[in-house]
């Protein structure tokens, strides 16, 4: 979407989220018809008239494979999302929650490719501002996964975004983006290949 007023990144097909999907979805299914023909068979009632756990035990493993799906049912319908107006950036770097950070905090904006994957990377200022959303741990996901990389080169931002769960090309991203960045943000583009 884009707009006078605000740009949205569009985002590309799931295909990464939906394998995973699948993947859990054959995983569990399996799980749960394993414990199920190991314990079909259990009564009810044990021998002495107390009741049996293991005779309940497919309905928990079926009960627990369901909710175990939830982060990655979350994952397909709640993408990733970049986004920009004249006051803010918005980031939403998983499927837990959207992150607005006021350009007033925003220092850098970069893209970088670390161990042949494409990110944008966001660094913020350091300081007394605190407006919009602070990064919590769990919006760090992928800025977790950047500093167990061999190369520093990511070392030192809040939030980062893979630019796969994107359509559209790096440099049209990033120029987006940059239209409605105040002049002190950096806006860099290190990737090798445009």
């Amino acid at each position: 979407m884009a707009g006078p007023e605000r740009i949205e990144w569009r985002r590309s097909f799931p295909s990464r989220s939906l394998v995973t999907l699948g993947w859990y979805i054959l995983s569990a299914a399996l799980a749960t018809g394993l414990v199920r023909g190991l314990f079909a068979d259990e009564p009810a009632v044990l021998p002495s008239g107390a009741s049996n756990p293991l005779a309940d035990l497919a309905m928990w493993t079926l009960l627990l494979a369901a909710v175990g799906a939830t982060p990655f049912v979350l994952a397909v319908a709640r993408r990733p999302r970049v986004g920009a107006n004249h006051f803010a950036l918005t980031v939403r770097p998983g499927w837990i929650r959207t992150l607005v950070l006021p350009w007033s905090r925003v220092a850098q904006v970069t893209l970088m490719e670390v161990g042949g994957e494409r990110y944008l990377l966001v660094r913020l200022r350091a300081g007394l501002d605190r407006t919009g959303t602070n990064p919590a741990w769990l919006d760090q996901n992928v800025v977790r996964e950047l500093s167990k990389t061999p190369s520093k080169r990511a070392r030192g931002f809040d939030v980062a975004v893979r630019l796969r769960d994107f359509a559209g090309g790096p440099d049209g991203q990033l120029a987006a983006l940059a239209a409605f960045a105040p002049d002190q943000v950096l806006i860099a583009n290190h990737l090798t290949s445009h």
